[in-house]
């Protein structure tokens, strides 16, 4: 019997007789022509094969038998999968051995890695599969990418069948991020889903497609996809096997649907922000949107559902929206309506082109004509949507072809993408589809559409977009393909407000208004824009000044409202001013519903709330404020009289024209959202903080009361006159209601903490919570205010917040120790807010929250960060990243990342820095995390600055000013002025350094940041320096000192002293300098990173030169300059390159001295440090011209050929020996006397 082995060895060599031969009896000689064998290989073989048994002689020739049959197959079987396996290999790697996966799942399958030059490519194939899936089964570790919740809910709703087995840690993610997309799913009919352990590999049967996820330390690092049957049928097999093996949450996950589930706390990370949505720079509507009405839908016409196009926000521009009653102040105020628009109420705005000005509608129509599409974008409040709106009347007057139009605000998330599609394609004429804010997800598949129709002559779209999202393609909610889509659009910028334009806006409002021209443009201008320059919401301010002067006869200037006896803004907040126009005009606003009658201000502050909530029907919500009868008290702690339905609605009255615009139907249409968050800020500026809380828990209870009484439903349907879709929803499930209306309203001081102080600070919250309210939400409002205050850097109020909240469960009470910790971080008590973290972390060990824990790992990393130990924030974030990935969460993961990147970066600068970064910056574009993002880039500016790309540091830093500033948090808009501070600084434009430092010690003296404080006077300081102004230098370092003495933060004391060092090394002073030096030294102790290193062996090497030991120096120089160079910090490099050149000169090494600056003149161009590339250019230009006398005098011809041989970049070579070249250099980068003279800041 022939062994195993020998029988596997005879199968191997002999697979492709065993194969013909299995077919039909073939004899030798035809087995040489079938095979192309020689005839003694085949007398070999056959002979071989018979001993085995594995062929047998018949009659017409040889024919394979039975055992060899299987064999064969068999062998051919594991060659397939071995070859498939092959193919996958770099995608299996991160798998582990006992994984099963069924080697069926990759037979013939196609292979896509996360790695260069298309790393997207894997999300790319999952997309591509999930996209028009009508049916799908799915088995999940994570979420790779947003879309895929989207994905699985469109295959629902279009009637297909959808099984999903989630990993715990995946479905925990889902209800906080995906729960109104998955609870959409669970309540259809054939869908599953459950919830399950593990998962080791994620499982994709979509239709025809199987596909592999392999995911390594969260992020998805590959996907195999095959067609084969076999493969289908095992991903199938597989994740149905999981979901009956698991817990079954169809019916949790369908309530929660109900409940419009995407929760606006987000988990429990230090900058959480409301989860589903992103957060345009606007504050746009996105992550407010409800697919099943919420307090933030819109009812359907009743031959309308959910899914119809209607639905989604797609309607006809006809004469049937065009007719109404319309306001000719209506478009001063808010986005104008189309009879507004129809009735020539809205002035055409123009652009300049080829010299002339031309109206931008009528361009953008003949453009669009020409079958191109094109996108409008603009700042929020510029007049986009207004400009999208003209073209379409335009469009459909003209009779080049219907329109079909979606607004900002028109219903549920687009998903009906072939319904449009036929629409657009099955009529006559040019159709035109116009999307407002494009960028937003729950409009962005009508991209999709477009791309998909690009070649058809006859439809054009037009998207309007806001102009910050619309340009960071990393963050875009569009699929690969839709990207390289939206290259191909034409880009059409709103053009700026100017005089002329004004000029016309003027005219057009007393041409429309019947009254006089009010106030010359270029003044008027000037007031709109104010003093910042600031774009967003010139518009807006501009439509007040108009609205004032239609109804007042001018427009009267802040002095004429204070001659006239009334209170000024800044008289009334007794500070000063606000900075910009549309500031100014809210004030205005809120100056004026204070002095009205009650309810306004009650009804003007819901209205607002809900507005910014994403509320529709705002005229029928505000009569929650009315109870049974007249006098009686409402809902909340405070008792005040309740307001008559008469008195409601002469409130809304009032508020026509300022808070709501008339729709011409009975109805109100909102403001622009930002006007809506202004007038609530200022709201918080005037009126005392209990007292603004007050008014909002009044207004808030008395609104979530509706849940649980009838009575009050009723009186609100009376008031309306019977019909009111806001009461139907909350009567279809009062539960769902309360729900969303509790996360929305507490989801608005999430996105915007400035607005806090509305909330009250936990020990007087006067907001209610309903009956109808589920349980698990009732211990999260003070956790949600808590995390307010802190972080819009109000470190009194959230401490305040914290003694106040007596959390119910150790979750809660591990989060309140977090909080303790990051208020004590943020003040520079390093060692109590590491203390505090620890307890964290042990609370939420306990409690099992996994996410929890995460966070409080990462508070104590930054603790330790900013406490000078690196190691241990490394350390420290690290462990946060590795349990984050456990969990599934990847915006806690980016975190960890950033602040793993932070520490990285503080030890060495090494490339794997800014990696760190970029895996931090896609995870928080891929989740739509506004605030994270502009974490990373607050960081990689600072990371980028010190390598010396200035432009990308500055550009970088910038944004993350934009994005703390949309967000509020004002701690970390004081760090971004900082970083923008340093930067000016190192290019030696010192106005600009102070008055970046002086504006960050403004806001940290407005939020009580010690810290933040200490830090802007180290940076006074340091520009003080930099000008030479060393008497004003060492009073600002010296108070900065004694700050960060007073915080123990040794780190910080380091740096002050450092600094120090280096002014008394420029005084003259080496002995001084030494001994701070060496004192920067001992509060190092072991936590100096190279930078740190490099600092101060440099100021040691600068006073050792200053004391005439060039040797002591050239010895500290040099290991400054190796400290530098290994981590990569140009700027250092390049200050440590030209004093060690001086030390060249001073020893009389012309050759060293020549590369040692020329080499800094070099670098420091490229870094842009004008102290460095100053002094090497002065100190050549000396050597050259014989005016630097040394110890050791310099061979000035050595010097002159060193320089000739080698000559700088910015020296052309036949100028390489003349001092005048040098010195117009160092003269070109020298600090001007604008320096000295630059506006400090008080120090008292």
């Amino acid at each position: 019997m022939t062994e195993p082995s020998e029988l596997a060895g005879v199968v191997e060599r002999r697979l492709d007789f065993l194969e013909r031969l299995a077919a039909e009896p073939l004899r030798k000689h035809e087995l040489v022509d079938a095979l192309g064998h020689s005839r003694s290989t085949v007398n070999r073989a056959i002979d071989e094969l018979e001993a085995a048994g594995l062929v047998a002689g018949e009659t017409d020739g040889y024919l394979t038998t039975l055992s060899g049959r299987l064999l064969a197959e068999q062998y051919r079987e594991f060659l397939t999968a071995a070859a498939d396996l092959a193919a996958a290999g770099d995608v299996l790697d991160p798998l582990g051995a006992d994984v099963g996966v069924d080697p069926a799942v990759l037979r013939k399958a196609e292979t896509h890695r996360a790695a260069a030059p298309d790393p997207y490519r894997p999300l790319e194939a999952l997309d591509d599969a999930l996209a028009d899936a009508d049916s799908v089964a799915a088995a999940l570790p994570a979420f790779p990418y947003p879309r895929v919740a989207e994905r699985l809910r469109r295959a629902a709703v279009g009637g297909g069948s959808v099984d999903l087995a989630l990993a715990d840690r995946a479905y925990r993610h889902a209800t906080e991020r995906f729960a109104d997309d998955l609870g959409t799913v669970a309540n259809r009919d054939d869908c599953r889903i459950a919830a399950v352990d593990a998962v080791d590999a994620g499982v994709v049967a979509a239709d025809d497609t199987a596909l592999l996820l392999v995911f390594d330390d969260g992020a998805l690092h590959g996907v195999t996809a095959s067609t084969e049957p076999e493969a289908v049928a095992w991903a199938e097999t597989e994740v149905r096997g999981l979901i009956e093996r698991g817990r079954d949450t169809t019916e949790a996950l369908a309530a929660t649907g109900r409940a419009a589930g995407k929760r606006t706390g987000g988990g429990r990370s230090e900058d959480d922000r409301p989860g589903g949505g992103r957060l345009g720079g606007d504050g746009s509507r996105d992550s407010r949107r409800s697919s099943d009405g919420g307090l933030l839908g819109r009812g359907y016409p009743n031959d309308e559902g959910a899914g119809s196009l209607s639905a989604q926000g797609f309607r006809a521009v006809d004469e049937d929206r065009l007719a109404g009653d319309p306001n000719p102040c209506g478009p001063l105020r808010a986005t104008a309506s189309f009879p507004e628009v129809d009735a020539g109420h809205v002035l055409e705005r123009s652009v300049a082109c080829d010299g002339e000005r031309r109206e931008l509608a009528g361009a953008l129509v003949e453009g669009l004509a020409g079958g191109t599409d094109h996108a409008l974008v603009g700042p929020p409040g510029s007049g986009k949507s207004t400009v999208c709106r003209s073209v379409a009347v335009e469009w459909y007057r003209s009779g080049r072809g219907p329109v079909t139009y979606r607004t900002s605000d028109g219903g549920d998330p687009f998903t009906a993408t072939d319904r449009l599609r036929e629409r657009v394609t099955g009529g006559d004429g040019h159709h035109l589809v116009v999307v407002e804010d494009a960028v937003d997800p729950g409009a962005a598949e009508a991209i999709t559409v477009a791309r998909q129709l690009a070649d058809c002559g006859d439809v054009s779209f037009l998207f309007d977009a806001r102009e910050e999202p619309y340009d960071d393609l990393d963050g875009l909610p569009l699929s690969p393909a839709d990207l390289r889509y939206r290259r191909a659009i034409e880009t059409v910028r709103m053009p700026r407000l100017d005089e002329r334009e004004v000029e016309r806006f003027v005219r057009h409002v007393a041409d429309r208004t019947g009254t006089a021209p009010a106030a010359d443009p270029s003044s008027l201008l000037d007031d709109v824009r104010g003093d910042d320059d600031e774009r967003v919401g010139e518009l807006l301010a501009l439509g007040h000044r108009l609205v004032r002067a239609v109804r007042g006869g001018t427009v009267r200037s802040e002095e004429a409202d204070g001659n006239a006896g009334e209170a000024s803004p800044e008289n009334e907040a007794g500070g000063a001013a606000p900075a910009s126009g549309l500031e100014r005009a809210v004030a205005e606003a809120v100056r004026e519903v204070r002095n009205r009658p009650p309810p306004t201000a009650d009804v003007a502050v819901l209205v607002n709330l809900l507005n910014v909530a994403g509320a529709s029907d705002l005229r029928t919500l505000a009569y929650a404020l009315v109870d049974d009868r007249e006098g009686a008290t409402g809902g909340g702690t405070d008792r005040e009289p309740s307001p008559t339905v008469d008195g409601v609605r002469r409130a809304l009255d009032r508020l026509a024209g300022t808070v709501l615009v008339r729709a011409g139907d009975g109805e109100y249409r909102a403001v622009h959202d930002e006007w809506s968050v202004l007038f609530l800020e200022r709201l918080v500026d005037r009126e005392p903080e209990p007292v603004v809380a007050r008014r909002v828990g009044r207004v808030v209870s008395r609104l979530l009361a509706l849940a649980d009484d009838p009575a009050r439903r009723s009186r609100v349907r009376r008031a309306v006159g019977g019909e009111a879709p806001a009461i139907d929803r909350i009567e279809r499930d009062p539960s769902a209601w309360a729900a969303a209306t509790v996360r929305s309203v507490y989801g608005v001081g999430r996105r915007y903490p400035r607005l806090a102080a509305l909330y009250g600070r936990v020990r007087y919250a006067w907001i209610d919570l309903p009956d109808a309210c589920p349980d698990d939400l009732r211990d999260r409002p003070p956790e949600w205010v808590a995390r307010m205050y802190i972080d819009a850097g109000d470190l009194d109020g959230a401490a305040a917040a914290l003694d106040a909240w007596r959390p119910t469960g150790e979750a809660g009470a591990a989060e309140r120790q977090r909080g303790y910790g990051d208020v004590a971080r943020r003040r520079g008590e390093y060692d109590a807010a590491r203390e505090r973290f620890r307890r964290a972390e042990e609370l939420f060990a306990a409690a099992g929250d996994r996410t929890g824990l995460a966070s409080a790992v990462r508070g104590r990393a930054q603790a330790a960060h900013f406490d000078g130990d690196y190691e241990a924030a490394y350390e420290a974030a690290s462990r946060a990243c590795a349990i984050a990935a456990r969990t599934g969460d990847p915006i806690a993961k980016a975190k960890a990342m950033t602040d793993a990147g932070n520490a990285l970066d503080a030890l060495d600068g090494s490339d794997a820095v800014l990696e760190h970064y970029r895996v931090a910056g896609d995870l928080f574009r891929a989740h739509d995390d506004t605030h994270g993002e502009a974490n990373v880039r607050a960081n990689l500016a600072v990371a980028l600055r010190r390598r010396g790309d200035l432009d990308a540091a500055e550009r970088t830093a910038r944004r993350a000013l934009d994005g703390y500033r949309t967000v509020g948090d004002e701690h970390r808009e004081a760090i971004s002025q900082l970083n923008l501070s340093a930067i000016a600084e190192q290019r030696g434009t010192v106005g600009e350094a102070v008055a970046r430092a002086a504006e960050a010690r403004a806001i940290a003296e407005r939020i009580g940041s010690d810290m933040c404080e200490a830090l802007a006077l180290s940076h006074l300081g340091s520009a003080a320096h930099l000008a030479g102004d060393f008497d004003r230098a060492e009073r600002f370092l010296r108070t900065a000192l004694d700050r960060f003495d007073a915080l123990d933060a040794d780190a910080r004391r380091a740096m002050v002293t450092a600094i120090l060092a280096e002014v008394a090394v420029d005084r003259g002073d080496p002995g001084a300098a030494e001994r701070r030096v060496e004192r920067a030294a001992a509060l190092l102790d072991d936590h100096a990173g190279r930078k740190r290193l490099a600092e101060t062996d440099r100021i040691r090497g600068r006073a050792a030169l200053a004391r005439g030991d060039a040797d002591a120096a050239a010895t500290a120089l040099e290991s400054a300059v190796e400290s530098a160079r290994e981590g990569g910090f140009a700027q250092a490099e390049a200050k440590a390159l030209a004093s060690l050149g001086a030390a060249a000169a001073e020893r009389g090494d012309a050759e060293a001295a020549a590369g040692r600056l020329t080499a800094a003149l070099d670098l420091g161009r490229r870094v842009e440090d004008a102290r460095a590339v100053a002094s090497a250019g002065d100190r050549l230009a000396d050597l050259l011209a014989g005016n630097d006398a040394g110890p050791e005098p310099i061979d000035r011809e050595a010097l002159r050929a060193a320089l000739r041989e080698a000559p700088p970049e910015a020296v052309p070579p036949d100028s390489a020996a003349d001092p005048a070249a040098y010195r117009e250099i160092a003269e070109r980068w020298r600090v001007d006397g604008d320096g000295v003279a630059a506006s400090y800041p008080a120090l008292g």
